[in-house]
């Protein structure tokens, strides 16, 4: 059978299948959260239910199945880019469970291409079985992810004066420039962020996941977004996201050239305010290891590693280019 949209008669199953992948990681194929803490990435029932009736709303729910036996289910979050991020997506952690998955991808693509969606986003675990089923359903990876976990954070105050402040609207520009000198352009060209999406008085944007941030954006709350530099020269940014229902909290810290120091005043600056007793993850891509320097000094550890995926849907349409020509 194909994939297709769960209906309310199936919570029972689709939440009985999320339950048992929680337990079992080689069930998880995707998760915006490491599969450790998966169970961020699943909503409770309450918040399934308006995806199973068909209620306007972010999150979209898919299953797969066979004679009767549901083999595979996504969660899908539906912001407003005209883009679809996999939340979570489990498999049946047995030989058809990775054909099944495969078959539920493949039927996500097409309804989010008839929706106008132009691409779809997955964190997929850095392991053969989920790595694979990806790129067989014409998925590319397009950088690395690592996350790290502090139970508690450090309350030693910062040896320097900070100069970061809250951003506005009117720095979305100056924080665009910023993005694009310290990403490569293999993510630029992956992500399709423009200066508009990272107006910080918008909901969606460059601060949903998976852009500058990792997790499931229907349990997170965001708290801050500083930024640091002079007018029109950024030099950095922080993000702190605080997390819902059993979802942790979340910082984002990027510096340029590799400073250390800075990121670990802004990490300490972003995550004071966040409360205690809940735990706080940072996921790093793979050219921000200075971040993962500072991260470490700060007492966090490493947890877990994904790949970024992504699937285009639409055709990028090349724009016009002149070449110099010689006037005799």
């Amino acid at each position: 059978m194909a994939a297709r949209a769960a209906t309310p008669l199936d919570l029972r199953r689709v939440s009985a299948l999320l339950a048992v992948a929680l337990h079992e990681p080689a069930a998880i194929m995707a998760s915006a959260l490491p599969t450790q803490l998966a169970a961020g990435a699943v909503a409770s029932w309450t918040r399934l239910l308006p995806g199973l009736i068909g209620v306007q709303g972010r999150l979209r729910i898919f299953l797969e199945e066979q004679r009767g036996q549901l083999r595979s289910t996504a969660l899908v979050y539906d912001g407003r880019r005209p883009e679809w991020v996999v939340l979570i997506l489990a498999a049946l952690a047995e030989p058809g469970g990775a054909d099944s998955a495969f078959r539920l991808l493949s039927g996500i693509s097409g309804a989010a291409a008839r929706t106008g969606m132009h691409r779809i986003f997955a964190a997929v675990p850095d392991e053969a079985r989920a790595r694979e089923t990806f790129f067989q359903a014409g998925f590319y990876s397009y950088t690395r992810e690592t996350w790290f976990v502090a139970t508690r954070m450090s309350q030693a105050a910062s040896s320097h004066a900070s100069s970061a402040r809250e951003a506005t609207g009117k720095d979305a520009h100056d924080l665009f420039r910023f993005y694009a000198m310290t990403t490569p352009h293999a993510v630029q060209r992956a992500e399709q962020l423009s200066f508009s999406d990272f107006d910080v008085s918008r909901r969606g944007g460059a601060y949903d996941p998976p852009h500058l941030i990792g997790g499931n954006p229907l349990s997170m709350r965001r708290e801050h977004a500083l930024i640091d530099g002079e007018e029109s020269r950024p030099r950095a940014f922080a993000l702190a996201f605080a997390g819902m229902d059993r979802h942790p909290h979340v910082c984002k810290v990027r510096t340029q050239d590799g400073d250390v120091d800075l990121a670990r005043d802004l990490l300490q600056e972003t995550t004071r305010s966040l409360s205690a007793g809940r735990i706080v993850t940072s996921p790093v891509r793979s050219y921000e290891e200075h971040v993962g320097r500072a991260l470490l000094s700060e007492g966090f550890r490493e947890t877990a590693t994904s790949m970024l995926f992504t699937k285009e849907l639409a055709t990028r349409v090349e724009e016009r280019a002149f070449a110099p020509a010689v006037v005799r």
